[in-house]
C-alpha cells in the first residue's frame, strides 16, 4: 500500500511460477495497480513483470512503484503517474529477492 493509502500494488504469479509444460503457465507475472477509495478498490493499472514476483513497495510520493521477482534475480521498476505504469529500470540482485519494504520516516 502507498505510504498515503490512495493506492495499493498486487503482484499476480499469473502461473509464471509454473513449469512450462503445465496448462497455467504464463511467461510472465504481473503488476496491478488499485485505488483505494474507503473500502472499495478500482482497478487503474496493469503491467507485464518477471516470473515468481513476490512483493511490491512504492516510492515516498507515490510516483514509483518497485517490483521483486525471484526467477530474474532482480528487482523491477515502474514510474506511475496516476493512470498507467510505465518500466523504467531494474536492479539486479545477487539472488531472488525475499522481502521487500520501504523505510519509515
Amino acid at each position: 500500500m502507498s505510504g498515503d493509502g490512495a493506492y495499493v500494488a498486487v503482484t499476480v504469479m499469473n502461473g509464471s511460477n509454473r513449469a512450462k509444460d503445465h496448462p497455467a503457465f504464463n511467461d510472465y507475472g504481473l503488476v496491478q495497480v488499485y485505488s483505494v477509495r474507503g473500502t472499495k478498490l478500482a482497478k487503474l493499472a496493469e503491467a507485464k513483470v518477471g516470473h515468481w514476483c513476490q512483493g511490491a513497495a512504492w516510492s515516498k510520493d507515490n510516483k514509483t512503484v518497485v517490483v521483486q521477482c525471484m526467477t530474474e534475480k532482480n528487482l523491477q521498476a515502474f514510474k506511475f503517474d496516476g493512470e498507467a505504469l510505465t518500466p523504467s529500470g531494474t536492479v539486479a540482485l545477487s539472488g531472488g529477492g525475499a522481502g521487500l519494504r520501504t523505510a519509515g520516516q
